[in-house]
């Protein structure tokens, strides 16, 4: 990827150092020129720019966190797109991530773990009752500022709750393998509890300096969430308090239903761990399905009163113990054979689904439809359209009614909207080329008056109907004023920009028309004499005689070398007999002269050469001792 660093986008941020990188995006630490403060860039990796799901995937993160407004969430402050480039500019924190503070630490202390764990609660919370699910919750995602400020950040999968939240895009699980939950691994219904599984994760981590379930792939790990209960290490069990322990084991069930139901329930039991370290109040849930149980057969008493009696009753009774015994291996043997079946049909058994018709349909609205039929949406091209709002479905393709197989895409074409132009300048121009350049823009000419006018030649467009630089939609109607003025003959006006001034002014004669006012500018560009910009420009039809004004490059504006004193004299010498002088520019930190001086020497005289306005930091054996802004344009002393 070409470095960006230097670029300025949306005219005001300064991209001046690169601070992350990851799948979908990398991140920069830039400078605001317009509220002058430090922000962070995120912008979409190039090659993920042309995916129409990562595009949206990175917009809904912006449109995700910026309805959020919370302490604990980092602030989203601008979006926008500039020459294919995506970017989200967000709250700049000095500092690092969570997962770099465990693995400095090793591991947290119980009670910092837990008012960690309370912040990325409360910004959980906050999120849940905005209808956010952050489906991504880990250390790497959890900023940690200089000041001790703990935020949330990368809301780039969040999904807003509906009543089908899955973790698929086509077969692919969103989230990151060690911090998911069952449900994410496989695939299934996501809900805010399933951002609690994660912060459990999070919490774990904090006390042991470990994740509770690692393996060599990202599907062995997967299956331990799903299948493994966790375990704690021998040498941290000590070290957590029994109340804390809870508290994780209860956020890390499989089933959804057994874990915390709501960021609020989970955040009293942490405040009260902090009061109750080994206290026992943490409350289990109780899951609705009760377990399997085997019958322990019954053994009936045998009465002996003779030999005829005894048998006669040995052989009922046999029988009635070989059906005792063999029903619980029946009953094992049927709920075998259940599972089996459902297992089957679950992952074997190709469900087909009938596709809904969502033409003409908002493209929030045809998603949530087809997230209901347990189908995807896949947006392949965006048309403009005077019949289909902006954002609504044009077509779609399989068409509605159609079988399909489950969690298969429906392809779409996205309306634009009715397509606008910018209604261009043609006054000054012939009507020919007037007519010509409207109709290319879109525009059709309507009506065409003809009146006397003595500025402009006959032939010459003098006015029109709309103005020009507005948009208006494509095929709208203009009316042209072209003037019906004397006989004098148009002259195109010669392009005079380049030449060297002597002989623009000889070929403005030779034109027909007459010199103007002759201006000076300066120009790092355009070498001195020579003609940078003339009025009226190249190509525009005046009468003959016209003036033509030029202005003309004076060349670089100068730069004159400046000569900085520094006085020793109120320096203490603190028993040393040399002083340290540096002088570094205060934008980039870059020295520019750096030497050891004597303290009797009472005046260190520096002569600095530069271009424009340069910002300097003085220091004086490591203190900063003035600060010091020279114009090198003018002349003026230091």
């Amino acid at each position: 990827m070409t470095s960006l660093l230097g670029k300025l986008l949306g005219g005001r941020y300064e991209l001046i150092e690169k601070i992350g990188d990851g799948g979908m995006a990398i991140v920069y630490k830039a400078r605001c020129h317009l509220l002058k403060r430090y922000v962070a860039v995120k912008i979409l990796r190039p090659e993920l720019v042309a995916d129409e799901e990562f595009v949206a995937r990175f917009r809904r993160e912006s449109q995700a966190a910026a309805s959020l407004a919370h302490i604990n969430i980092v602030n989203i402050y601008d979006v926008g797109e500039e020459d294919g480039i995506y970017y989200i500019v967000m709250e700049y924190v000095n500092g690092g991530t969570l997962k770099d503070y465990i693995r400095k630490k090793g591991r947290l202390e119980p009670e910092e773990a837990i008012n960690i764990a309370l912040k990325i609660c409360s910004a959980i919370k906050h999120a849940h009752e905005n209808n956010i699910i952050h489906r991504d919750i880990k250390p790497q995602n959890i900023l940690m500022g200089d000041d001790g400020s703990i935020k949330v950040a990368d809301f780039g999968i969040a999904r807003a709750v509906t009543s089908t939240t899955i973790t698929m895009s086509g077969s692919n699980v969103l989230g990151s393998v060690h911090y998911f939950s069952p449900e994410q691994a496989r695939g299934g219904y996501v809900d805010e509890k399933s951002d609690l599984y994660s912060l459990g994760v999070v919490l774990y981590e904090m006390c042991t300096g470990t994740v509770p379930f690692n393996g060599e792939s990202a599907v062995s790990i997967a299956l331990k969430h799903i299948q493994e209960d966790i375990t704690w290490p021998d040498n941290t069990c000590t070290h957590i308090p029994k109340s804390l322990q809870d508290i994780i084991n209860k956020a890390l069930e499989k089933e959804q239903c057994m874990r915390y139901q709501s960021a609020q329930e989970m955040i009293d039991d942490l405040k009260r761990a902090l009061i109750e370290p080994d206290g026992d109040f943490v409350v289990k849930n109780i899951s609705s399905d009760m377990p399997t149980q085997s019958i322990t057969p019954i053994d009936l008493p045998v009465v002996k009163n003779n030999d005829v009696e005894e048998d006669e009753k040995i052989e009922p009774i046999s029988k009635k113990k070989v059906i005792i015994t063999i029903m619980p291996m029946i009953l094992i043997l049927f709920f075998l054979i259940f599972m089996g079946v459902s297992i089957y049909k679950n992952n074997f058994v190709v469900k087909e689904v009938e596709v809904p018709d969502i033409r003409e349909l908002s493209l929030d609205e045809a998603t949530n439809i087809l997230q209901d039929s347990q189908l995807s949406i896949k947006v392949i091209d965006s048309k403009h359209s005077k019949d289909i709002e902006e954002d609504h479905i044009i077509s779609q393709d399989p068409e509605g009614g159609t079988i399909v197989e489950a969690l298969s895409s429906v392809k779409v074409i996205v309306s634009l909207g009715p397509k606008t132009v910018v209604v261009p300048n043609v006054v000054g121009k012939t009507e020919e080329e007037a007519v010509r350049e409207l109709e290319e823009k879109g525009l059709e000419v309507a009506g065409r008056e003809y009146r006397p006018n003595d500025e402009y030649p006959r032939g010459i467009v003098i006015s029109q109907s709309i103005q020009h630089d507005t948009e208006v939609l494509s095929d709208t109607t203009i009316d042209l004023v072209i003037s019906d003025g004397s006989e004098t003959s148009a002259i195109k006006v010669p392009e005079y920009i380049g030449l060297q001034l002597d002989e623009a002014k000889e070929r403005i004669i030779g034109d027909n028309l007459s010199q103007g006012e002759i201006f000076e500018s300066y120009s790092d560009v355009v070498p001195q004499g020579i003609v940078l910009k003339q009025k009226p420009e190249a190509g525009v039809y005046v009468e003959e005689n016209r003036k033509i004004d030029l202005w003309v490059s004076l060349g670089s504006k100068p730069n004159y070398p400046k000569r900085l004193e520094i006085p020793l004299g109120g320096e203490k010498n603190n028993g040393k007999d040399n002083l340290v002088i540096k002088i570094e520019k205060a934008d980039d930190k870059s020295v520019v002269y750096e030497k050891e001086h004597s303290i009797d020497e009472k005046v260190v005289v520096v002569d600095l050469e530069e271009k424009g306005v340069v910002d300097y930091n003085i220091y004086i054996d490591g203190q900063l001792r003035k600060k010091i802004t020279i114009d090198f344009t003018k002349k003026e002393e230091v």
